[in-house]
């Protein structure tokens, strides 16, 4: 009867004040504490985020995601390898740094230290001592006693253009995993097998197949035959594109490099009509240089001269057969084969049935005529023959050849649903048994522009300024009105 006098006159009762009291500090209790929870949450998530780099890789092509092939380096890794950055952490360029933070999630083997090369003079003067020039914002990759310094602009693509007056830069991959893991390798130990370019032939050797076999675990050097001394490491040379023929006296050093067990990787420039010493020497390995151009009316890219080849039964293709991918093949002669010298002759690539071939010294069309010869014609081959290494056993050596030397330039070579880079890698790596091949294409930069017509800006625009912000209104007014009658 009391409260209910006390409700009469508007006087709220003292023990539904203390409930009342009660239930919100209860309330304030239960927000207070998860708003604690939630921030803890956060924490070790970002905690975690850190340390694990737990992060979702939302960029266009996955450019931080580290590939199967880094993976598999850092999984056989016996020494700890340290990534020194030479910058303060605050300063660092952005995209290495969360690369960095990628491969040190990867592996409890890999260390990542930030130096400010200002503040520390002396780190300096040690590595130029030991003639490594460190530089702002490079990485510096060491294992043991072994160092490998990465300068800031090769771990990108850089573009240059020119323009009437001046020279400009455009930043259009990123090549740092690629570079860090063969860094990787290089200091850890594992074994870099040589490989030679020839030079002295005006060869055409792009600077892309070099980068490509120099980043894939192998140590690239230039020789001029006769001039140049061989490095007892050189396991395998390569002619790329040589349009001047080579001596006899460059073919007998040649001859003494395969003596020892070497290997040999030609690619035969197929407009140059005659190098009687290189096609002879190919020819005593059971490879002959024809005079046909191959074409192909279906199976090509774009034109019947650039072919897309079959496999054949090669020991190199086992590759393909377990990673599905096409090659192409630009410009290329036919090749005829024989078992000449005790040599055993392969076809790795052949054109299909359907294709034709022209005389290259009286091609004057690519259309196919009664006179052309009828495939399949091999494009792509190897020979080898057995010998005993210096610890008396029996070895196989090889000789690749192909008279094409459009499949090794920038446009094949970096075109990751193509083969072309893969079938380099996995001739050199039959040839030299080096099972550590890295095959990391640079992660592209560039984004793709968005065009949108006046037509579509109008309706974004109707539906952001005008049909949204009215439905909410429309919304509101409706929950207000409901709950008013209510």
């Amino acid at each position: 009867m009391e409260h209910q006098r006390r409700a009469n006159r508007g006087v709220i009762p003292e023990e539904v004040q203390r409930k009342a009291r009660k239930e919100n500090t209860l309330q304030i209790t239960c927000l207070l504490l998860s708003i604690a929870v939630i921030i803890g949450i956060y924490s070790m998530i970002s905690a975690a985020t850190s340390r694990f780099s737990w992060k979702l890789d939302l960029t266009e092509g996955q450019v931080f995601r580290l590939t199967d092939t880094t993976k598999g380096i850092l999984s056989e890794l016996d020494e700890p390898v340290t990534f020194t950055y030479c910058n303060d952490a605050a300063a660092a360029d952005t995209n290495l740094k969360e690369v960095l933070s990628r491969y040190a999630a990867a592996s409890p083997g890999i260390d990542v230290n930030y130096v400010d090369l200002d503040a520390n003079p002396a780190m300096v003067e040690e590595y130029s001592q030991k003639d490594i020039q460190l530089s702002s914002d490079g990485i510096l990759v060491t294992c043991g006693i072994q160092s490998r310094f990465i300068p800031w602009s090769e771990l990108y693509e850089i573009r240059t253009s020119s323009g009437d007056e001046n020279q400009s830069y455009s930043i259009t991959g990123l090549k740092a995993e690629t570079m860090l893991t063969s860094a990787i390798v290089a200091v850890s130990g594992q074994d870099c097998p040589g490989v030679a370019f020839t030079a002295g032939h005006s060869e055409d050797d792009s600077e892309t197949l070099r980068n490509l076999v120099a980043n894939s675990n192998y140590e690239v050097s230039q020789v001029v035959l006769g001039v140049d001394e061989l490095n007892e490491s050189v396991e395998a040379i390569i002619i790329a594109g040589a349009k001047r023929d080579f001596s006899e006296a460059e073919l007998e050093i040649l001859e003494a490099f395969m003596d020892r067990g070497g290997n040999l990787c030609v690619f035969r420039d197929p407009e140059i009509n005659s190098l009687p010493n290189l096609d002879g020497y190919l020819a005593d390995w059971g490879i002959a240089v024809t005079d046909q151009i191959v074409l192909e009316p279906r199976q090509q890219m774009d034109s019947p001269l650039n072919i897309i080849p079959n496999f054949g039964v090669s020991m190199i293709n086992v590759y393909f057969s377990e990673h599905a991918a096409y090659l192409v093949l630009p410009e290329c002669r036919a090749l005829e084969l024989s078992n000449a010298n005790a040599s055993i002759t392969n076809t790795v690539l052949r054109s299909t049935s359907a294709s034709y071939a022209k005389e290259f010294s009286s091609m004057s069309s690519l259309t196919q005529s009664a006179e052309d010869a009828s495939g399949p014609f091999t494009v792509a081959a190897t020979s080898e023959r057995s010998f005993t290494n210096r610890d008396g056993e029996n070895d196989t050596q090889y000789v690749f050849a192909a008279a094409c030397t459009g499949f090794y330039q920038e446009r094949y070579l970096k075109t990751e649903s193509l083969g072309n880079a893969d079938l380099v890698l996995q001739v050199l790596s039959q040839m030299t048994d080096n099972e550590v091949t890295l095959n990391i294409p640079t992660k592209n930069l560039t984004a793709d522009s968005l065009s949108l017509t006046r037509t579509t800006i109008i309706l974004f625009g109707a539906f952001f300024v005008v049909l949204l912000p009215l439905s909410l209104m429309l919304i509101g007014l409706w929950v207000f009105l409901k709950r008013r009658h209510s």
